[in-house]
């Protein structure tokens, strides 16, 4: 039989991990509180100061232990106790985490990338990724970027004044181009730590998804991580599509072809010439960015994700990845125009 300790101990952690703590204080009380249990009656006594029956959290921290977790008993969950640091919590790549405590249920690994940190905080049990800050950049500015062009399509009839209402629009103007580079910069960088994810898992799983790697595209991914962002692509798209395809392809080439000119002038300003640019071409290029090209970007980027996903991954909608993509694309969809629905062959 578990000891009542170990139970509430148990207890105190997956109550953080569900969120039902909410600030350090009650948690580091409540571990403290664990600690000093001796017995069943005084874990119940505990238990009806947070107005919760003994009982019925013990059920919960069940039900949480069997729908996120395998080989992990109330033991095992205490252990987490002792780790969690005030006012920061726990932080650890979940290989290290499955090999310290305990493996996750696989439900929860399809959901996430195997590269993932996890996280336990005072916000609950999370898992941290690249490519989850720069979906959360796009989730968060894409909305914005489509209420400012709103409200500067308001300012486009022939009753537009420039000496009246300049004051009004040139601030809409300077936030559409701010959140235009900010959206271009994020599309390229989901994209690039998309790939980077599927090289490691290549090198350190010999696997993407479903997918078994092959000698030739295990070397590739190891030596060839820093390759440019044209070839990585083409080789991925290769072998995930088992060759039916290629970086020539839609919307490969698009986002290669019409993305990267943006990329550049975003990341790499520069008056002079380059071997595959003109003099001031770049600068050229920063000053065209809008709106538009923004959701162009999004909308080749998800696309590329989500057409990749779908080989690798024979139920993508259990990617959280994927998930999120999808529903970025749909509202990246309502404010642009029609044909990147073609160019980003959304399904």
């Amino acid at each position: 039989m578990v000891a009542a300790r170990t139970r509430m101990e148990a207890l105190v952690v997956a109550r953080l991990m569900i969120g039902d703590i909410t600030s350090w204080t009650t948690f580091e009380s409540e571990r403290i509180t664990a600690r000093q249990i001796v017995n069943r009656r005084a874990a119940r006594s505990v238990s009806s100061q947070i107005g919760r029956g003994y009982g019925e959290l013990s059920r919960e921290i069940k039900a949480f232990i069997d729908r996120n977790f395998l080989q992990c008993g109330y033991e095992e969950l205490a252990r987490l106790l002792a780790e969690i640091e005030m006012g920061i919590g726990l932080s650890i790549r979940l290989d290290e985490f499955e090999k310290k405590f305990f493996p996750l249920a696989q439900s929860v690994k399809r959901r996430i990338p195997a590269y993932a940190h996890v996280n336990i905080s005072t916000f609950g049990l999370q898992f941290e990724y690249p490519e989850h800050h720069f979906l959360r950049d796009l989730e968060t500015s894409l909305p914005e970027l489509l209420e400012t062009r709103s409200r500067l399509a308001t300012f486009a009839g022939p009753d537009f004044n420039s000496r009246r209402d300049r004051d009004i629009v040139a601030p809409l103007v300077a936030k559409e181009k701010f959140l235009s580079r900010s959206i271009i910069s994020a599309s390229f960088s989901l994209a690039e730590a998309f790939l980077s994810g599927l090289f490691f898992s290549a090198v350190h799983l010999k696997s993407i998804g479903r997918l078994h790697c092959d000698e030739d595209f295990t070397r590739f991914a190891a030596n060839k991580e820093s390759a440019p962002l044209r070839d990585r692509l083409d080789r991925v798209v290769r072998f995930s599509s088992a060759g039916t395809e290629s970086g020539n392809d839609v919307p490969f080439k698009p986002f290669i072809e019409i993305g990267k000119r943006y990329r550049d002038a975003i990341h790499h300003t520069t008056p002079f010439q380059r071997k595959d640019v003109e003099l001031g071409g770049r600068l050229a290029a920063l000053y065209e960015i809008s709106g538009e090209q923004a959701i162009q970007c999004v909308a080749l980027s998800i696309g590329t994700l989500l057409k990749i996903t779908r080989w690798i991954n024979p139920q993508p909608a259990e990617s959280e990845i994927a998930v999120r993509c999808h529903d970025i694309l749909q509202i990246a969809l309502t404010g642009g125009p029609g044909f990147i629905v073609q160019e980003a062959e959304v399904a």
